[in-house]
């Protein structure tokens, strides 16, 4: 009777194990933010809804240590016998720090066909809470789509969560691995197989499964991951199953809508359409945070009817809508086939643009320049970039071209953090000003998240021309002590001459590397003096920059006006390369330079020839032959365009003369090692047939443990050989030992060496062992009289090797590898009786970490023939 029980007892409990086991099928955990470390966490799961086992409360896991039973807040049973299960409930979390908030139960539904043994595998659903003061609230995005959907056999499966963030946050997509047991992955757990592929849009959350080939219940999981300032804030997990039937039916198509931008404070108004020719009923909806917005959110009615069917996306965007990343809006179409409904997804990416910054103004005042503009409509922004660029650059930016693009040769000179700071003031610091050049403004707003405005329009402006203009700073002789330089300048247009009684201009010198040591040089009596050829100057290794002063005599003194901007020689650079050369030049002058020419001398005519010529301050000479001299200098062709033209100006750089020659290495040879324990056989080869021909000599590196330097223990000269075709080989002979790592490098002729190959290395595993015999008969027979390790042996240093009789007396002793133990007595000098006999023997050996010991214990035993 008591055996009879037991049974029933024993059936009962594994029913009803049962019952709870085969009901979990989809689900995920968000979360809102309340207040302070206060957090309100929605857990939803999908069972399914004829089954007795149910789950009126759960145990949420907060992750900080604590757990609550939370009860379940409604159950809506839905079409196909799916109910969906809402569990809500707060938490307050004790301080700032990661957290993951979870559930598992049991057991999922029984007959997953992608789970083995699905119904003992338990279901667990996970979400991460990052609190950071620094990174602000959070809330975790919210999805608008259910985890639990149909399709049909051999055609395509479309999903999309509809995750939204009211936060704003970036949202990433990619599917994992399901989990069971405390988190981990489920053991033989794999993506549905698929006619083709399945994969999601890592930006969208586009899930396409194309296509399932076999009927059955499949599940996923899709890891939501939320970004905050490149951060990772939250990771949220969706577990959702896909039940696949056969059917003979075709998903609807959504009509094709292309990723748009919409100015803030305008309507967007999108039509879309949905069709399917094998339905006779199709859903259109959307989802996503615009639908979701508390002022002015966008509307999209639902509609059901015959197809095609189209409705109108409508949003009357604002201000506070404006932010860095798009908005996505999934549309949605579902259709009423006769077996499964199946769906399909269209995701619209809508990025809301701040209007341009208006009346924008450039007003000279001095050696500054003031910008100001009117503020932005957008009174959130967050404050203002200034750009400007030498010459007026046409620039209309396209549909979705926000900011000022780096193309257009503008330049970031400062910022205003306010939307009501709409004044800045140009003083060179950042990008400096010159007199006789236009300079360009333009504005754009910027918002708290790195969200930016269309451009303003561009306003133009120069510096008032009352101060010299020099226009020539040319070298016309290339000398070490004899070298000149012809430097000119042009009087001040907005100039008041009737002031002054007299002029005086006093010209400047300095080295270019050191400006804050100018020395005068030249004193001109009228506006008439403005050229001075300056000699006895070192032009081949020394570039000099000049300023001009303007003085007025006022009551028989003279007074300083004003100073013209500096500006400089250019000085050319030659670096060496193998068979080129490599040309770079540098100057600092007030004009602007529209291009440069190239001169080359000619060994032929004896004269420099034009090479070509550039916008760069770069050029690259090849096809030259090394160890031959070959002699350049830059001719620039610039000049000052506001308010009135002067073009074109012509300086010139010094001469300089180089030789290229070999600076190139040789490829590094692929190397791979291979040891039988006493040598060394290396093979390598190039990847090209003619890489060898640079090489002169072969070294090899070798260090005798990891955390060693490299050093070179042999060489040899290139035999010739490509080791393109076939590796070529050579052998390090009867090593010491060959634990330790070695490598190859090619050297040429001129000295340049390659980088070392990828190292090859041995340890102590790769050879045979230090091996002891136990026995051996020392009798003089001339056989086996010496105790011996086997041989070979190899990476052995040394041993400490002891050998005691049955008392613990030593017999023998030593620290040779070799041992040689003839059998007697260290002491006595006897022969030791027959016998056992046991030994202790530490064994150092060559190791990739060092010097490391290895015990060895044992027995020997002595026999004589009688």
């Amino acid at each position: 009777m008591l055996r009879i029980k037991g049974l029933l007892f024993f059936l009962f409990y594994f029913l009803l194990f049962s019952l709870h086991a085969t009901h979990q099928r989809a689900g995920e955990i968000t979360y809102k933010h309340i207040s302070g470390l206060t957090y309100e966490f929605k857990l939803v799961t999908y069972t399914y809804t004829p089954s007795p086992a149910d789950r009126p409360e759960l145990e949420i896991v907060w992750g900080d240590g604590s757990s609550s039973i939370v009860a379940r807040t409604r159950k809506i049973n839905l079409p196909n016998d799916i109910s969906e299960n809402i569990y809500i409930a707060r938490h307050t979390f004790a301080s700032s720090g990661y957290y993951t908030i979870s559930m598992e139960d049991p057991n999922r539904n029984a007959g997953i066909v992608n789970i083995p043994n699905s119904v003992n595998i338990p279901f667990y659903v996970q979400t991460t809470l990052l609190i950071n003061p620094f990174l602000g609230a959070n809330s975790s995005p919210q999805l608008l789509n259910p985890p639990i959907d149909n399709g049909c056999v051999n055609k395509p499966y479309y999903h999309n969560p509809g995750a939204f963030d009211i936060d704003g946050d970036s949202l990433s997509y990619k599917l994992i691995t399901c989990r069971g047991f405390q988190g981990e992955n489920i053991p033989g757990y794999s993506l549905p197989f698929a006619s083709n592929f399945i994969s999601i849009d890592a930006m969208t959350g586009d899930l396409i499964w194309d296509s399932p080939p076999m009927q059955g219940e499949y599940n996923i999981a899709i890891q939501i991951e939320e970004w905050r300032n490149g951060v990772l804030i939250c990771e949220m997990v969706r577990d959702m199953q896909i039940i696949i039937v056969a059917c003979d039916n075709e998903p609807p198509e959504v009509s094709l809508i292309q990723d748009t931008c919409v100015l803030a404070g305008t309507i967007l108004e999108l039509a879309v359409t949905a069709n399917d020719i094998n339905s006779s009923q199709v859903t259109l909806s959307a989802t996503g945070l615009p639908l979701q917005l508390s002022n002015s959110p966008a509307t999209f009615p639902i509609v059901s009817g015959a197809p095609p069917v189209t409705s109108l996306f409508s949003w009357n965007t604002q201000c506070e809508h404006v932010r860095l990343r798009p908005y996505q809006v999934s549309f949605k179409a579902i259709d009423n086939g006769p077996q499964v409904n199946l769906v399909n997804f269209k995701t619209l990416s809508i990025t809301v643009v701040a209007p341009k910054v208006e009346n924008v103004t450039a007003t000279p005042q001095g050696n500054t320049v003031e910008i100001s503009w009117k503020p932005n409509v957008c009174q959130n922004v967050a404050g203002y970039s200034i750009y400007k660029r030498v010459l007026s650059y046409d620039f209309t930016p396209d549909h979705c071209e926000t900011g000022l693009p780096a193309y257009t040769g503008y330049r970031l000179i400062g910022q205003t953090f306010s939307h009501l700071d709409t004044v800045f003031i140009d003083d060179g610091s950042v990008f400096p000003l010159h007199h006789g050049n236009e300079y360009c403004y333009r504005i754009v707003a910027f918002f708290s998240d790195g969200a930016e405005s269309y451009v303003s329009d561009e306003v133009c402006t120069y510096l008032l021309n009352d101060a010299p203009l020099i226009t020539h700073v040319d070298v016309k002789t290339t000398d070490e002590q004899q070298g000149k330089i012809y430097i000119s300048w042009e009087n001040p247009t907005e100039l008041d001459t009737n002031a002054y009684s007299g002029f005086q201009y006093r010209l400047y010198r300095t080295v270019t590397s050191d400006l804050s040591n100018f020395s005068l040089i030249f004193t001109g009596s009228s506006l008439q003096n403005r050229t001075f050829l300056d000699s006895n100057l070192n032009t081949v290794t020394t570039g000099y920059t000049y300023k001009v002063e303007l003085w007025g005599k006022v009551n028989q003194e003279f007074q300083f006006i004003e100073c013209s901007d500096l500006a400089s020689s250019i000085f050319l650079y030659i670096d060496v390369m193998t068979n080129a050369l490599e040309l770079s030049w540098q100057e600092d002058v007030p004009w602007h330079n529209v291009f440069y020419t190239i001169w080359k001398y000619n060994l032929q005519t004896q004269q420099f020839d034009s090479l070509t010529t550039t916008e760069n301050s770069s050029y690259i000479d090849r096809n030259l032959q090394n160890g031959v001299s070959y002699c350049y200098f830059i001719k620039s062709t610039g000049g000052y365009f506001v308010p009135d033209s002067i073009y074109p100006l012509y300086n010139h750089s010094q001469q300089k003369c180089v030789m290229p020659s070999d600076i190139d290495p040789p490829a590094i040879p692929n190397t791979k090692a291979t040891t039988d324990c006493e040598n060394v056989f290396i093979e390598w080869s190039f990847d090209t047939d003619t890489a060898y021909e640079d090489v002169y000599i072969y070294y090899i590196y070798y260090k005798p443990t990891l955390t060693d330097n490299f050093a070179i223990i042999d060489s040899f000269y290139s035999a010739g050989s490509s080791c393109y075709y076939s590796p070529c080989q050579y052998t390090l002979y009867d090593l010491p030992y060959i634990t330790g790592c070695f490598a190859l490098s090619a050297k040429d002729t001129a000295g340049n060496e390659s980088e070392m190959s990828e190292m090859t290395c041995f340890d102590i595993d790769d050879c045979v062992p230090y091996l002891l015999p136990n026995v051996f008969t020392p009798d003089g027979d001339g056989i086996n009289d010496f105790f011996t390790p086997f041989l070979p042996y190899y990476n052995v240093k040394s041993v400490n090797f002891t050998v005691y009789n049955r008392w613990g007396g030593v017999v023998f002793k030593t620290q040779n590898p070799d041992l040689n133990w003839n059998g007697e007595n260290i002491y006595t000098k006897q022969p030791c009786t027959d016998g056992t006999y046991f030994y202790v023997c530490e064994v150092y050996l060559y190791s990739l970490k060092g010097i490391i010991p290895m015990p060895l214990h044992g027995t020997i035993t002595i026999i004589r023939s009688k």
